[in-house]
């Protein structure tokens, strides 16, 4: 399995033939990073898939939305195990999330997407 690499906007990258796919682990970690930026809801062929970004976007539903998050990592193909999730709500309704998870290949990454919303 492969999946097209993503630019800096989050854009699907064209015009360099197979160097546009990622494999192995980084194709884990961008399923992963894709997943967690899905909301609820939105696609209309896996209308389950995704996180209620609307209803726990809040100050006191900040633990819902880690594990929110944290079960959403762990239904991604290729992860082990979630070993990590912190959020961080900024003053201007922002969101900066990092996490951390180990592949099916054994190797553990920390990734931080800063700003969310």
């Amino acid at each position: 399995m492969s999946f097209r690499n993503l630019d800096a906007n989050g854009d699907w990258t064209f015009g360099q033939s197979m160097s546009n796919y990622v494999y192995d682990d980084m194709e884990i970690l961008l399923n992963a990073k894709t997943r967690i930026l899905s909301f609820l809801g939105d696609c209309f062929f896996a209308p389950t898939e995704g996180i209620d970004w609307w209803h726990l976007f809040a100050y006191n539903k900040q633990a819902e939305l880690e594990n929110a998050v944290m079960a959403t990592i762990a239904e991604t193909n290729g992860v082990a195990s979630t070993n990590q999730v912190e959020s961080y709500m900024t003053g201007n309704r922002k969101i900066n999330l990092a996490y951390s998870i180990t592949t099916v290949n054994g190797t553990t990454y920390q990734q931080e997407l800063i700003p969310i919303m």
